[in-house]
């Protein structure tokens, strides 16, 4: 009986072992792509942005109207 047990318990932590790697291997895998991904977008020019670099203003101002005395907004 004490020997089934320990082929038992043996043949888990086999099996979570292999999970292990298993789980792992994919996750290698998907960071790999994942920095492919955003290296091939940084060359290309569609990467991260400089959230300091000034967005250019709008030339008109269509859609803009004057609120009332009594609004929280002089303009929407």
């Amino acid at each position: 009986m004490n020997q089934m047990a320990a082929q038992f318990s043996g043949d888990l932590f086999g099996a979570a072992v292999t999970l292990a790697l298993v789980t792992g291997g994919l996750l290698l895998i998907g960071a790999l792509v994942s920095f492919a991904v955003f290296g091939y977008r940084s060359v290309k020019g569609d990467g991260m942005r400089n959230p300091q670099e000034v967005v250019p203003e709008k030339t008109t101002d269509e859609g803009l109207s004057e609120g009332d005395a009594d609004d929280e907004w002089d303009y929407y």
